[in-house]
């Protein structure tokens, strides 16, 4: 009997073991599912942010550097490859409302942490001539992204500028570069070309002033005036804006800011011409200046007024076959400054190998690109050093 009652009492215990391990098996179970649906459905709600693009504003313009993706949960672990990702878009062409197609690949896809940083390979078009763009990811759509989703762009250097808008005879706004010691100063203006209301991303000829690397030598205030089309080509209108430029600069010459003796100005093609024509109406006032391929052609009486500003030293730069200027224009500038008696000029002429050496035929607009002469002027430091080597 007390056999039978032990077993009894063992197979009890068995059985009340055998639903405790069932029951917490189970529970288990279903802690592992909550568990794993719960990561499903926050990779599933996983949403993108933020895209901000990073650029830089190189030889023949501004450029995207890499588009930096940003989501609500942490994105390591997938399995993502440069090849999954292709744009598509448009963009915009110089004087025109046009526009064309274009496509670019990608050379890497880095994942950290909740970030995406998608690098292109040989972006096709200058940044702000895009009008619109998407980017497919072929595996995993939930990585696309269109320039909707952009919350920011980031163009270091161009963003150090301050712009500023001007009210008087001429209305224009105008970009400012502050150095890092801002009393007694110099100043170099920057004109831009016809068109190039986007002085500061078309090509270098504002910001390289502004590069640390130029400023650690050569500290300074950079003013780029915009100027529109319709005030450029006017004589009139043009002739306001650069007496409000000089006003601009003549304030801060009596706020302390800027030295009077070394006040700089350049620019190219209709901003080569803006640089004669302020120095033809205020010899007195500039050190040096540089005129890059100036558009003379369309301003007879600038070219005729040279001598006013004999006194002035000055160094002009030409491409030999540029399209839209003709080389004459500078040669003839030259002969007459010479011939008036002129105190410095310096006269420097690029061939076409020596253009596309600049850069001139990796350009999007290469056909365009010899008239373009700051490509080759802008990465030779000669040009700043003479400028800055005089003072009045």
């Amino acid at each position: 009997m007390e056999l039978r009652r032990y077993s009894l009492i063992n197979n009890k215990r068995k059985l009340k073991t055998a639903v405790i391990l069932a029951a917490l098996t189970a529970f288990l179970s279903g802690c592992g599912a909550d568990s794993a649906q719960t990561t499903t459905e926050a990779n599933m709600n996983n949403s993108l942010t933020g895209v901000k693009v990073n650029a830089s504003v190189r030889k023949t313009g501004q450029y995207p550097e890499n588009f930096v993706l940003t989501f609500e949960n942490d994105i390591e672990g997938k399995e993502l490859s440069a090849s999954q990702f292709s744009m598509k878009g448009k963009a915009g062409m110089w004087g025109s409302n046009d526009t064309r197609d274009f496509s670019c690949d990608f050379e890497s896809a880095e994942i950290k942490g909740n970030t995406l940083t998608l690098t292109p390979h040989e972006f096709p078009e200058k940044f702000f001539y895009v009008k619109n763009y998407e980017v497919t990811c072929s595996d995993n759509p939930e990585f696309g992204f269109t320039q909707k989703d952009v919350t920011a762009v980031e163009t270091p250097i161009a963003d150090d500028f301050e712009t500023v808008s001007y009210k008087g005879d001429a209305s224009f706004d105008y970009r400012l570069y502050h150095p890092s010691e801002e009393n007694n100063m110099p100043i170099v203006i920057v004109f831009h070309g016809f068109g190039d209301t986007s002085n500061l991303l078309t090509y270098r000829t504002a910001v390289e002033w502004a590069e640390p690397e130029n400023q650690a030598v050569r500290p300074c205030y950079v003013l780029a005036p915009v100027i529109g089309d319709s005030s450029y080509f006017q004589v009139s209108s043009r002739g306001k804006v650069l007496d409000s430029v000089k006003d601009i600069v003549d304030t801060m010459i009596s706020e302390g800011k800027v030295d009077s003796s070394r006040v700089y100005v350049m620019g190219n093609s209709f901003g080569g011409l803006s640089t004669l024509e302020i120095c033809e109406k205020y010899p007195e006032f500039f050190a040096a200046a540089m005129a890059l391929c100036p558009a003379t052609t369309y301003a007879q009486t600038a070219a005729a007024n040279l001598p006013k500003m004999a006194e002035v030293p000055i160094w002009f730069a030409h491409a030999e076959h540029d399209n839209t200027i003709p080389v004459t224009a500078s040669r003839e500038a030259v002969d007459l400054l010479n011939s008036s008696g002129a105190k410095e000029v310096k006269y420097t002429e690029y061939t076409d190998d020596q253009m596309n050496a600049a850069g001139a035929d990796g350009s999007p607009d290469s056909t365009y690109s010899y008239h373009h002469v700051e490509l080759a002027v802008m990465e030779d430091e000669a040009y700043m050093e003479w400028l800055f080597s005089h003072s009045r």
